[in-house]
């Protein structure tokens, strides 16, 4: 499955709450150590019946993206300490390691495996599979398709065959450079009330459409949601 949009999709929401450009460490280690503190654990909390994402009210999400962007930032130095995360680290890092590890160079895919064949939170499970596509892993059909019959939870079986479809592919240098040099303060500029800002995203073809070019016009807007959510 190739890249639809530039921006990952963890970067689209925005921010209705943010109100500082928190200061992140350099250290990849020091970074996920930034994280863990920050971090609000009743934002992952099982309940309901998607119990595996977030709270609406979550607003950690803005430190998780910025944090995110520096270990990207750092590369392959930033592997290691995120691998040990995902193995050892609390739910909620675990699921932060997950999401991460995809954009990052040189990830193995043992790691990966484990966590997405063995870890007891389907979020974790989802990511780690999410990763394993972003990866470019060769021949990840026979890897993943085994745990397909194990797996209780439906998103991460339809995440399972999203990885699948994605042939080997990794994850385009675009869009990791996107995330490198996106600007933070972007997070506050939506606000109740007032007109969007005036966001741009590519087509297919190549186009780049505005939400500008849409003022005054009456539109529809589609919303298809992945998985079986």
């Amino acid at each position: 499955m190739k890249e639809q949009l530039m921006l990952p999709r963890h970067l689209i929401s925005l921010s209705l709450a943010f109100t500082c450009y928190a200061e992140v460490p350099d250290k990849p280690e020091d970074v996920i150590a930034w994280v863990g503190q920050h971090w609000d654990q009743k934002g992952w909390q099982l309940k309901g019946s998607q119990n595996y994402m977030r709270n609406m009210d979550d607003t950690g999400w803005q430190n998780r993206i910025l944090a995110m962007q520096k270990l990207v930032q750092s590369g392959q130095p930033s592997v290691e300490p995120l691998l040990e995360t995902l193995k050892n680290g609390p739910t909620g890092m675990r699921i932060f390691a997950a999401q991460t590890l995809g954009y990052l160079p040189g990830v193995p895919a043992d790691p990966l495996i484990e966590a997405a064949s063995k870890d007891k939170h389907p979020a974790v499970r989802l990511y780690a599979v999410d990763s394993l596509g972003m990866a470019g892993v060769k021949n990840l059909k026979q890897v993943l398709e085994p745990l397909l019959p194990k797996e209780k939870k439906g998103d991460v079986k339809s995440h399972i065959a999203y990885a699948i479809e994605r042939e080997g592919t990794p994850v385009s240098s675009a869009v990791v450079n996107q995330l490198k040099t996106w600007n933070p303060q972007m997070m506050n500029s939506a606000v109740i009330g007032k007109p969007a800002p005036d966001i741009a995203m590519p087509t297919f073809g190549g186009e780049t459409i505005r939400l500008s070019d849409f003022r005054g016009k009456k539109a529809v807007v589609l919303v298809f949601i992945y998985g079986d959510t």
